[in-house]
């Protein structure tokens, strides 16, 4: 019976924390080992679930891999949505804003960061596009910026939707070299040369 309680929690109870269990697992080796060298086996002996239950929540690695991509990109997608709508704030302000909270937030855990900009890239085919499909929501949201911003100009000769995925490869590209730089530049510098690359691009007044 699918409702049965065992121990004071239902099976949708217990299925949820094993879920969560391997959730918080794949976070840790995905972001520490690598995708790559992380096998089921020591998914199973780092959450405590065992193989049986791990493929009742996820059909693969790649699966769990994708879970936990899907949770940082809809949170960084958040952070970054706030900062833009401080439409109160010059365009500058705004920008750098929203980019200081983008590494601000995939730095202050670098496991976040490796997953994100290392660990998910040339998974598979069918990862590639669920990326392609994720980057299509920032990419919606920096060509609605573009256009709040009010470039002189520019979008009238270019595509702004094209500006927009440019703009956010070089967002995650500036974050690799993040994870793999030795001496790894700071969140400001990081967030100060994305900001640059944006108000260059729109042709935008920058604060003397």
């Amino acid at each position: 019976m699918p409702n049965r309680v065992y121990g004071g929690r239902s099976n949708a109870q217990r299925r949820a924390e094993r879920r969560e269990r391997l959730f918080v697992a794949g976070f840790e080796l995905f972001g520490t080992a690598g995708f790559a060298k992380t096998t089921i086996p020591m998914l199973c002996a780092a959450s405590g679930v065992t193989a049986r239950h791990f493929y009742e929540e996820f059909a693969s690695r790649e699966e769990l891999l994708r879970a936990i991509f899907d949770d940082l990109a809809d949170r960084a997608y958040e952070i970054v949505r706030e900062a833009l709508r401080a439409t109160e704030k010059p365009a500058f302000e705004r920008v750098l804003s929203s980019n200081r909270a983008y590494y601000q937030f995939f730095t202050e855990d670098p496991r976040r960061a490796r997953i994100y900009a290392l660990e998910c890239l040339g998974i598979s085919p069918e990862f590639e596009q669920h990326r392609r499909a994720t980057r299509e929501r920032s990419v919606q949201q920096l060509t609605r910026a573009t256009e709040w911003l009010e470039p002189t100009g520019v979008l009238n000769r270019l595509d702004s939707r094209l500006i927009s995925v440019g703009l956010a490869s070089s967002a995650i590209a500036i974050l690799a070299e993040w994870v793999l730089a030795k001496t790894k530049p700071s969140v400001e510098k990081m967030a100060q040369t994305l900001t640059l690359l944006w108000m260059r691009t729109l042709r935008l007044e920058e604060p003397d």
